[in-house]
């Protein structure tokens, strides 16, 4: 293999989730046009549906794309973190108001009993902290509690990853 693109070729074609962390529409629309009855939600190994996956790295039209597509707003992963936990955390209040605009449950709590606003809270993110207190009138838990959590939920990723070896 000499060359960059040899060893990419090595990789098998992309997959949807290729495609959502990239932002690329054209090989999206590709995949539907190829593989109409393909599954928006269907999720990775660690639980990362696509539009998990495209929401994180940013990619707001893909992201809304997936959503007018059928895609779960509320899908979530291995430790039921939701996509709006994620958005929360990064902070991108577009995305954040996108997926609510579609349905997205900021009172949904992953498996540590954290919510996105726990989230916001827990990495600072004070323009989220500020949208879900007005609009939800949300109270959320002291740092140290959602540090505690955080830790919990750290602990249980570690657990899950030994029951799959």
């Amino acid at each position: 293999m000499k060359k960059w693109n040899d060893y990419k070729k090595t990789f098998g074609p992309p997959s949807l989730f290729d495609f959502a962390r990239a932002g690329d529409l054209q090989g999206l629309a590709e995949l539907i046009q190829t593989n109409p009855e393909i599954d928006l939600n269907k999720k990775n190994h660690k639980g990362y549906s696509a539009l998990m996956l495209s929401i994180y790295n940013h990619q707001d039209i893909f992201s809304e794309a997936l959503l007018r597509g059928g895609a779960d707003p509320n899908s979530k992963d291995n430790v039921g973190n939701s996509i709006l936990m994620g958005a929360a955390f990064k902070g991108n209040i577009e995305l954040i108001n996108l997926l609510l605009n579609f349905g997205a449950d900021p009172l949904m709590k992953n498996d540590a009993g954290m919510t996105a606003l726990d989230w916001a809270r827990t990495f600072g993110r004070q323009e989220v902290i500020s949208l879900f207190k007005e609009k939800y009138q949300m109270k959320g838990r002291s740092i140290l509690d959602n540090y505690f959590r955080f830790f919990i939920l750290g602990c249980k990723l570690v657990f899950t990853k030994k029951r799959e070896r």
